[in-house]
């Protein structure tokens, strides 16, 4: 068996398992995220406790199988480190799906309303969508696959990682769910890992990219009888934004040879 089928095997295994734990172990023990909460004091630390130990599953991989001290792993995977850059284009994302919301009530007349557990939801989009999320799908997944490939290489091949992670949601929420999911999380997978390395491989540009995406759709809510057509526009928006994106990024020729590059350089270039 090659290296690259045993990273490949490796990497499935690990995404699968971070899937199942994250995804499984808070439905059985009952937590706080789904906005139902007693409010307990054990109810609430395993609220947070679960998306953290996310957090902590590539760091514990990148220490045990690499070898790196603590230190050494926060910095790598992008957690203790911070580039404006990734901010600048996640908001260049974000502009046009924060505009969408109250223009699409404004032409539809529709009533706008807050969700009732915005509070929970919050946190549910910051610390799984977002911070336990990317730190597995780009700083360890990606970042990993991105060191002997180019970066649209390595882009597709964590992207797919990324993109069979929702295919469960074809089971549990219906398919056309499930199947809006996968076809999101194509442009968004390919768009993070941009972000990812434009910014010097720090997470938190495609923290706030993934968390306010998902995001915004969740916190604000239209009638039931468009609900549905308000969120489709609105992936269809964040779709099309992110693939002009990536033209315009592979147009100017970002990434196609350069196989291996340090993260000081890509802050350089970016």
């Amino acid at each position: 068996m090659s290296t690259a089928t045993k990273t490949y095997i490796g990497l499935a295994i690990i995404v699968l398992a971070f899937y199942l734990g994250l995804t499984y172990l808070p439905q059985l023990t009952g937590t706080c995220m789904d906005g139902e909460c007693g409010y307990s004091v054990g109810e609430i630390l395993i609220s947070i406790a679960f998306p953290l130990a996310g957090v902590v599953l590539p760091i514990a991989l990148e220490m045990i199988l690499f070898g790196k001290g603590l230190p050494a792993a926060l910095s790598d995977l992008g957690i203790t480190r911070f580039s404006w850059t990734g901010i600048r284009i996640a908001l260049i994302y974000l502009l046009p799906l924060i505009v969408f919301i109250p223009l699409f009530a404004l032409l539809t007349q529709a009533s706008l309303r807050l969700n009732p557990n915005w509070g929970w939801l919050i946190l549910n989009l910051i610390l799984v969508n977002g911070l336990a999320e990317e730190t597995m799908m780009r700083g360890f997944v990606f970042r990993h696959l991105r060191s002997e490939r180019t970066f649209w290489r390595a882009a597709a091949l964590s992207t797919v990682y990324f993109a069979a992670y929702h295919i469960p949601l074809i089971f549990t929420n219906g398919v056309a769910v499930g199947i809006t999911s996968v076809t999101v999380a194509i442009p968004l997978g390919l768009l993070t890992a941009y972000i990812y390395e434009r910014s010097g491989n720090t997470i938190w540009g495609a923290v706030l990219l993934h968390s306010m995406y998902n995001g915004l759709v969740m916190l604000f809510l239209f009638p039931a009888d468009i609900q549905p057509i308000a969120s489709l526009l609105y992936l269809l928006v964040g779709i099309i934004v992110s693939t002009l994106m990536l033209v315009q990024a592979y147009r100017a020729g970002y990434g196609r040879h350069n196989a291996t590059v340090t993260a000081s350089a890509r802050v350089a270039s970016a």
